[in-house]
């Protein structure tokens, strides 16, 4: 196969959906390379934009296509963003998401990681293949902090700010009944602006220094039904469950796809279920391991040491 070459955006999007599988593939015998810089692109590769575009680079893309494989990637629905998502919307504006689509109009390929993003994306290419989002299977080794408190906790980016509110008062109104049990929020924080009591910790730069600041014993990952949020998906609710953490996550398609409700953790679907799964969980420690054994079961299809193939497999065709 010819060598395979990214551009990615250096962040944890870019880790799911390039560092990871292509480190994988290499390990495999594949010649792959990947650079979170806009790097002169060599000749005679397969050339994978992980949502590459800014005012200008049509005219690169349109220059690389001639005489390369060109794969558009994407894990978001960039032209549904909410407003809320204020970084997102001051970066992708109408003349850049018009750019885009002229690029992923002209892909010979477009990767994405849910069927929903992939039927969002036939709008602008045929040739659309999901890849859904992967983890290192070195996580089933690790062994997160337990705390002498039962702990609650959530983790999300800036793209989740009205996800969170929606539980907020759930939330607060259980951990007022339940002062024994703690929250714990990493990520962007949210606690003053939704009057959370709990405490906070920020993103790590190494990913697996992040997941060991993962000490929930149970996790919650709620997501209004948007359809920004429908494209999205359940890799918090995978990285609870390879963890051993059940979760409480909303009853919405990206969390349909994986959570087994009642099994490896519960979908919730009215307001006054997050109060009653989160008493369920917090009031039988037996119920809490044995949905968390289950989680991490069945986690583990989702291991990118064997996921890998699928992104072989996807840039063979070209």
């Amino acid at each position: 196969m010819q060598k395979i070459f990214s551009v990615e955006d250096g962040t944890a999007c870019g880790y799911y959906r390039i560092r990871l599988p292509f480190d994988e593939m290499a390990k495999h015998g594949l010649d792959v390379e990947y650079k979170s810089i806009v790097a002169p692109v060599p000749d005679d590769v397969i050339f994978v934009g992980q949502r590459i575009g800014y005012p200008g680079f049509r005219t690169n893309w349109l220059r690389l296509w001639r005489t390369h494989k060109m794969v558009w990637e994407t894990d978001d629905d960039l032209w549904c963003l909410d407003p809320s998502n204020e970084r997102a919307v001051k970066a992708y504006t109408p003349e850049l998401l018009h750019e885009l689509a002229e690029i992923v109009r002209t892909a010979h390929m477009v990767t994405v990681s849910t069927e929903p993003l992939r039927e969002a994306m036939l709008k602008f290419n045929p040739n659309v293949v999901v890849l859904p989002n992967h983890i290192d299977g070195r996580m089933f080794d690790l062994e997160r902090p337990r705390r002498p408190r039962l702990t609650v906790g959530w983790a999300g980016g800036d793209s989740h700010r009205k996800d969170l509110a929606m539980v907020a008062p759930r939330l607060r109104r259980f951990l007022g009944r339940n002062p024994e049990v703690d929250f714990h929020m990493i990520g962007q924080d949210y606690l003053r602006e939704n009057k959370i009591p709990g405490r906070w910790s920020a993103w790590s730069k190494d990913l697996f220094d992040y997941y060991r600041t993962i000490d929930f014993d149970i996790g919650i990952a709620p997501l209004i039904p948007s359809r920004f949020n429908r494209s999205k998906s359940a890799i918090k609710a995978l990285e609870y469950a390879a963890l051993g953490i059940p979760v409480i996550a909303s009853d919405v398609e990206p969390y349909q796809a994986f959570v087994v409700d009642g099994v490896t953790g519960f979908l919730v679907s009215r307001d006054h279920e997050w109060e009653a799964r989160l008493r369920d969980l917090v009031n039988d420690a037996d119920l809490r391991e044995t949905m968390g054994a289950a989680a991490k079961e069945h986690a583990r299809k989702w291991a990118i040491q064997d996921g890998w193939k699928l992104w072989r497999d996807a840039y063979a065709t070209l």
